[in-house]
């Protein structure tokens, strides 16, 4: 279960229907005019309806005889017609909806794609990418249903109700009137069943998120489940899952079951009495003939399918806006903080730390304590310590992943939070310890987010500077080759300097290199270092390593015990001063 909602949620919650309604009709405006095409044609289709009714009345008031010759040929050539033409506008209509209904569900899915790219990185760490993912592909795709499916019945029949109700009115008004006294019973049974069907939608959708979230958790975590054999854990945990959402789909599915059949026992009792004052001729004009009362009949019995399908569209509308909320509570989230309005430019890369400290959100535990210190411009300074001490936090508040409690970060004596962070990161560069790649080519990861603006054989230089150029030439298509989800092709190492291609190829003036040696075989890390440290030259690099022989060379070594700094200086002076560090080196030759 999530830990907590997206910021918004209870508001959400709290909107009224049509509120929520209108907010998605927003989405179908940019299609109004295929839209409005569409409403032609359903009200063509509608205005078709009483014509049979009206035909059988003719029919039988004369007695299927005729004084015209012509009607002969006539009525059964106009039925053809009639279908005809009701089946070109029923095909239009279909075809101009299912065209709007793509075209929402993927502005929407993009929107929600957009938003998710900004989402601040503490939302990531309180939601499971499968809960994202099932709110982007599952909820858009309730939503649709929402949006034109229920918008499609509800004109459409509206507009067939309203033409056979105008027809019986001509046929009969009194009679008319007691068919409409069956409106306001039906209403209140659509309105009581309403809330409960929202409900159920809700935790079924939920459901279908976990479900979600579960299957990719499994996923990634194939080779854990095989080696720990937990297999029938997780198919016990996914049991559960699918039972809550089968649970949830049959709570959903009471309501909506009920409402056809007690909606078309509420229409028999108006047409009982109807026949019954009809044939006590109790009425008007609409017994005063055979042909008449057929078709009153007839164009009554029609009314009760677009009744039908009137409240049929309740189910889906409260599916579509219980999946609205989630749509719209994601769209809501607040993105990352920019109020930076300056801009970083010729960058020299000094980085300063003033009194810096942090709190993880929702945690009291501070993970940086009053932290200062100053990497001049060209440095490497390493950070080292044990695991815990604050490291990577410190790599993650550059960048401006997460906001320093208290304190200040500059970058050239500049604020980093007074400038946009388009601006900021495009003058960082990083190598995470956790390796990322794409399900592309190699030459797209090296290239990533560079693509416009370098060529090949700058792609080329930066995989020889990482020394990955000979493995990559050995690859059945060099650059060309797919390297499968998340680098599965790859071999750790291989991954690894990927990584670092791509990030010598950005060529910014500051480096993060989060333990971007690890994965590298002995001589290998050699050969990469030597690369790093030509690169590394008039560029500020920080550098968070757990082999400290990786950071001998270091221009500063900050040493970070439980989120505070407790040495700081060459690895010569530590070495002779005896005392964190120089343990921390004892122990690890």
């Amino acid at each position: 279960m999530e830990s907590a909602g997206f910021p918004g949620d209870q508001v959400l919650m709290q909107t009224g229907n049509s509120a929520l309604y209108f907010r998605l009709l927003s989405y179908v405006r940019p299609y109004w005019k295929a839209f409005a095409l569409a409403v032609v044609g359903m009200a063509g289709t509608a205005a078709t309806e009483p014509v049979f009714p009206a035909i059988m009345k003719y029919l039988l008031d004369n007695g299927f005889k005729t004084q015209d010759a012509r009607m002969i040929w006539l009525i059964p050539l106009g039925i053809v017609i009639l279908f005809f033409v009701r089946g070109i506008l029923s095909f239009c209509t279909s075809y101009l909806m299912t065209w709007i209904s793509t075209r929402l569900v993927a502005d929407l899915r993009r929107q929600m794609f957009a938003k998710i790219l900004v989402l601040p990185t503490q939302t990531f760490h309180e939601h499971s990418s499968g809960k994202l993912i099932s709110r982007l592909l599952y909820d858009a795709d309730n939503v649709n249903q929402a949006a034109t499916n229920v918008l499609v019945s509800a004109v459409r029949e509206s507009l067939t109700a309203v033409a056979l109700l105008a027809y019986l009115i001509y046929l009969d008004w009194k009679l008319t009137l007691i068919t409409l006294a069956i409106a306001p019973l039906i209403a209140l049974i659509v309105k009581g069943f309403g809330q409960r069907m929202r409900a159920a939608s809700r935790n079924s959708l939920e459901a279908m998120r976990t479900i979600s979230h579960t299957i990719e958790e499994s996923v990634a975590a194939h080779k854990v489940i095989k080696v720990y054999g937990g297999q029938a854990q997780q198919t016990e945990r996914f049991y559960k899952d699918t039972e809550r959402f089968r649970r949830s789909m049959m709570r959903e599915a009471v309501p909506s079951s009920a409402i056809t059949p007690i909606t078309h026992i509420a229409a028999s009792l108006a047409i009982a009495i109807i026949t019954f004052l009809a044939l006590s001729q109790s009425t008007g004009q609409a017994g005063a003939s055979a042909g008449g009362f057929v078709s009153f009949i007839t164009a009554m019995l029609l009314l009760i399918s677009p009744i039908k399908q009137l409240t049929t569209i309740s189910p889906l509308m409260q599916r579509g806006l219980a999946a609205c909320e989630g749509v719209f509570e994601l769209l809501d989230t607040p993105a990352e903080q920019d109020a930076g309005k300056g801009e970083l430019r010729q960058v020299h890369g000094e980085i300063e730390f003033n009194h810096v400290s942090f709190n993880y959100p929702g945690s009291e535990r501070r993970a940086l304590i009053d932290i200062s210190f100053r990497a001049l411009a060209g440095q490497t300074v390493a950070l080292v310590g044990a695991s815990g001490g604050g490291k990577t936090t410190i790599s993650a508040l550059i960048p401006r992943f997460y906001r320093p409690t208290t304190g200040q970060i500059r970058i050239d004596g500049i604020d980093i939070n007074d400038v946009t962070l388009t601006s900021l990161r495009h003058n960082i560069a990083l190598v995470s310890q956790d390796i990322v790649l794409f399900n592309d080519t190699v030459n797209a990861n090296i290239a990533f987010g560079a693509r416009e603006i370098c060529s090949r054989e700058d792609v080329i230089a930066a995989a020889k500077a990482a020394n990955a150029w000979d493995f990559i030439q050995q690859m059945p298509e060099g650059l060309d080759t797919l390297i499968g989800e998340d680098g599965a092709k790859l071999s750790g190492g291989q991954r690894q300097r990927i990584a670092i291609a791509r990030a010598l190829l950005k060529n910014a003036p500051i480096l993060i290199l989060d333990e971007a040696t690890s994965a590298l075989d002995t001589e290998s890390e050699r050969q990469v270092q030597a690369a790093l440290a030509t690169l590394m030259k008039n560029r500020t690099t920080l550098v968070i390593a757990h082999r400290l022989s990786t950071i001998e060379h270091a221009d500063k070594i900050l040493v970070l015990d439980h989120g505070r700094i407790v040495e700081s200086g060459t690895h010569a002076e530590l070495q002779a001063a005896g005392g964190y560090y120089a343990n921390l080196s004892r122990m690890q030759t």
